[in-house]
């Protein structure tokens, strides 16, 4: 019987983890990646310029309206069985279709891949009213009555590509307020799920202070994977405003946030407006600035304001506590 014991002790000693070889922290769990980790310039797999071309110049077979916003937003249904957001130009003040391609283009130089790829697209008034399906009268008639046609009979807007599956996860909730209240503190030990879901939040509210989008915790725009492990920074055309240290909303936030990403700082003391500008350049030929340039210089001022915040939040809790993530 005690050999038996011992042969027992031992099978069970080697099945455990070797605590020399396994990582010491979640930072560096290489199997959170998948849903923590970003890789900037790709999407799902594939570069982003395979998606940006796509989306750009696929012929369409067919357009669908999004149901359920305020705003004017379709759908395009690509010959080739792919599909893309399409936001017009419009009448609507709280919906800028330049800002999500803006958002996009600047979570890439942050070093993120959350906003999905995003470009400009003109379609022809005939071709959009000739190529929508399922679409009521009533809707025809809001798109005819609230898209910014041009006087050549063109609508220009951003496209972006299409996630097929997301799963809303109401943060904005008191429930879940509670609970991220302290994921975000800096002083409250992490469970691995705590981890995934604080290591993304505490990205997503930076990245919305410096982009100024007051809009994301408003309902139905903090959109995850079908899982819900991984979060996807959407619906961005209510950013970019005139305040230069923040929209009173997105400072609310930032001031509950208290543990930080060691990359995202990195990528945030890069930032100038001349980086930016070739940046957004990238978008040849398009039908307005991606950015003006006040609103490229209250990307700035929003950064310093940010960094500032940083520093401070650092040196009063101590680097161990708040810059936790990688």
């Amino acid at each position: 019987m005690y050999v038996l014991f011992i042969l027992t002790q031992m099978i069970t000693l080697q099945t455990k983890a070797n605590p020399w070889t396994e990582p010491i922290s979640y930072s560096e769990d290489r199997s959170l990646k998948k849903w923590t980790g970003n890789t900037p310039g790709y999407w799902m797999g594939k570069k982003d310029e395979v998606h940006l071309k796509n989306i750009k110049t696929a012929k369409i077979k067919y357009i669908t309206f999004n149901k359920g916003g305020s705003t004017i937003s379709l759908r395009l249904h690509f010959t080739n069985n792919t599909d893309a957001a399409f936001k017009p130009d419009q009448h609507h003040e709280q919906t800028v279709p330049r800002y999500e391609i803006a958002a996009y283009r600047l979570n890439r130089m942050l070093g993120l891949s959350r906003v999905p790829p995003a470009t400009w697209r003109t379609l022809t008034k005939k071709e959009l009213m000739a190529k929508l399906k399922d679409v009521t009268w009533p809707e025809r008639v809001r798109i005819l009555r609230e898209v910014n046609f041009t006087k050549d009979g063109l609508v220009h807007g951003e496209v972006s590509q299409w996630i097929p599956v997301i799963k809303n996860i109401p943060f904005e909730t008191l429930e879940w307020r509670k609970k991220w209240l302290h994921w975000l503190a800096p002083w409250n030990q992490l469970e691995r799920e705590q981890y995934i879901y604080a290591s993304q939040l505490s990205d997503m509210i930076l990245f919305d202070f410096i982009t100024s989008n007051s809009d994301r915790f408003t309902g139905f725009n903090t959109q995850a994977s079908p899982s819900g492990r991984r979060l996807y920074f959407m619906d961005n055309t209510l950013a970019f405003g005139k305040y230069e240290h923040g929209h009173p909303n997105v400072k609310l936030y930032l001031n509950l946030v208290r543990r930080f990403s060691l990359s995202l700082i990195l990528k945030l003391k890069t930032l100038s407006v001349k980086s930016i500008k070739k940046e957004l350049a990238a978008e040849k030929s398009a039908p307005w600035s991606i950015l003006t340039d006040e609103e490229i210089g209250n990307v700035i001022k929003r950064r310093d304001y940010l960094m500032n915040y940083i520093v401070r939040t650092v040196a009063g809790f101590g680097w161990s506590k708040t810059v936790i993530f990688p």
